[in-house]
């Protein structure tokens, strides 16, 4: 009798320890499986009604902005160039040069230096894209004087081969730079002597004293002449500034940069109008 209810027993709490170890699956596991299972159907469902459903509409932006983009030719007058433009947008947009690390005169200035006039002051920071700051602003006399002017690019400051037949007008990668006799040899007018000396007083400057600026500021500037070059000493067919065709320039684009209708502008249009709509706040002005 006392084996039969030690079986029975035994058989008990089995069958309790079964029932707490169900409840404990559910409690802990099984909700889990049946999440994942629910999640499992849910994106199965997703694409199944992702297949049925129709193209939607593009939005504004995929219109306008992805694709928005067209190829256009434009015809200059000397050959054909095929870029990249916006539909609708004025402007050319595949305007990529990149900054001058050579110039030590874009170490302050910028590789926009002109600012004064506003009048002109795009058309002058335009040339600065191509031509280097000592081109204008430096006057060679006498025996310094070589009327030598080579290209380098703007990355690595490296004397190259001409980049016009190569790239479109504006988009060079390299600038003209004047060359002077020193001791009967050609050296760059951005030499990498004066380039130190600028590199060592921009690190030095906020050491110096007001005095020691203004030395070190004068010396970099010592070669810099009082009146820079004007349009027409390079935009004139006699003697035009720039040996244009040693530099690469075809003939039908040195016909149109030594054309006299640039210098015309400049001289004739000194005063600019713009709509009033561009000038908030202004109305109409009485006398």
């Amino acid at each position: 009798m006392l084996n039969i209810l030690k079986k029975l027993y035994i058989l008990a709490f089995m069958a309790l320890t079964i029932f707490f170890m169900i409840i404990i699956w559910k409690v802990t596991f099984a909700q889990i499986i049946e999440e994942y299972h629910t999640r499992q159907e849910a994106i199965e469902f997703a694409k199944i009604k992702q297949q049925q459903k129709p193209e939607k509409e593009k939005t504004a932006f995929e219109k306008l902005v992805l694709e928005g983009d067209e190829k256009v030719k434009l015809y200059l007058g000397y050959r054909v160039l095929e870029e990249t433009r916006i539909k609708g947008h004025f402007h050319h947009i595949g305007f990529d040069i990149g900054p001058d690390k050579r110039s030590y005169c874009n170490t302050c200035h910028g590789d926009m230096p002109h600012d004064d006039v506003k009048e002109l002051r795009a058309f002058l920071n335009m040339h600065a894209f191509f031509i280097a700051c000592q081109t204008c602003h430096v006057k060679l006399e006498g025996s310094k004087k070589t009327g030598i002017y080579k290209w380098y690019d703007r990355t690595t400051g490296e004397i190259v081969d001409s980049p016009v037949k190569k790239y479109r007008p504006g988009t060079y990668k390299a600038k003209i730079v004047p060359f002077e006799s020193v001791n009967g040899k050609l050296v760059r007018l951005d030499s990498q002597e004066n380039s130190e000396f600028v590199q060592e007083f921009r690190e030095k400057e906020k050491t110096l004293t007001e005095v020691q600026r203004s030395r070190a500021k004068k010396m970099i500037h010592e070669i810099v002449s009082k009146q820079p070059v004007i349009c027409e000493n390079c935009h004139q067919k006699e003697a035009p500034l720039l040996p244009l065709a040693d530099l690469g320039y075809p003939k039908e684009r040195i016909d149109a940069i030594t054309s006299t209708e640039v210098v015309g502008m400049i001289k004739n249009y000194t005063q600019f109008y713009m709509p009033r709509m561009l000038h908030p706040g202004e109305g109409s002005k009485k006398d």
